[in-house]
């Protein structure tokens, strides 16, 4: 199988044997990749601007061929790049694991590389990182199937003088515990609308479904985030 010019994203990219790499890419319509580059440390012309290009923040224009899980890369182009610094660089890493945990190989997701390539831009042109990375995950939950839906348990609307309790899988319930969920805010996510406490709310609920998917294996960007900011 060979596949020319293909639209994608390099998620993450580690030494492999000797001199060569591999490199997890999100593509347009193969859905998640991995592609060996043959050579990628050595001195040729060629594999220098391999290197330059396969970075983290780069839209580039891939070639493959190979049959099995593993393919081999045979050209890269870039196309552009986002300048991803500090914050935006370490929110960048946590999109990407994401990804990589959530999507299975060679699954074409379109809508979540177009996804993927608005919440680059937002992290490169925008200090508001939460805000990008709330829709993001808002954005990728729907396009997994495990939106939210903003009902209660019984399928009725939320009332806005009320607080709520979230159970993944099920739906909002009433509570009256301190720490619930005022309706309000949650009318306003259910419009796309942030504003207020509308961030923190969407944290709070985005971590409560991506845990129950991601299981008990913690994220290593998280721990990376924590130290840098420290």
């Amino acid at each position: 199988m060979r596949v020319d010019a293909e639209p994608a994203y390099v998620l993450h990219l580690r030494p492999y044997r000797d001199t060569s790499a591999i490199v997890d890419v999100l593509t347009q319509h193969h859905g998640c990749v991995s592609v060996v580059a043959r050579g990628l440390r050595g001195g040729g012309k060629n594999r220098q601007s391999w290197r330059a290009a396969l970075q983290v923040g780069n839209l580039l224009y891939l070639s493959w061929q190979g049959r099995g899980e593993l393919k081999t890369l045979t050209d890269a182009q870039a196309h552009s790049r986002f300048e991803l610094r500090g914050s935006a660089l370490y929110c960048t890493f946590y999109v990407n694991e994401i990804i990589e945990r959530l999507l299975h190989r060679h699954d074409p997701q379109p809508g979540i590389f177009q996804l993927y390539g608005r919440c680059l831009l937002a992290l490169s042109t925008d200090a508001n990182y939460e805000l990008a990375l709330r829709r993001f995950e808002g954005g990728l939950l729907r396009e997994l199937g495990y939106g939210i839906d903003y009902v209660d348990v019984d399928g009725g609307g939320l009332r806005d003088d009320a607080n709520y309790q979230f159970l993944p899988r099920q739906g909002f319930v009433l509570t009256d515990a301190p720490d619930g969920l005022h309706g309000g805010v949650l009318r306003r996510l259910a419009d796309n609308d942030y504003s207020g406490q509308g961030l923190l709310v969407a944290k709070r609920l985005h971590r409560r479904v991506l845990a129950d998917l991601l299981g008990d294996r913690p994220l290593n960007s998280r721990k990376l985030f924590a130290q840098f900011r420290r």
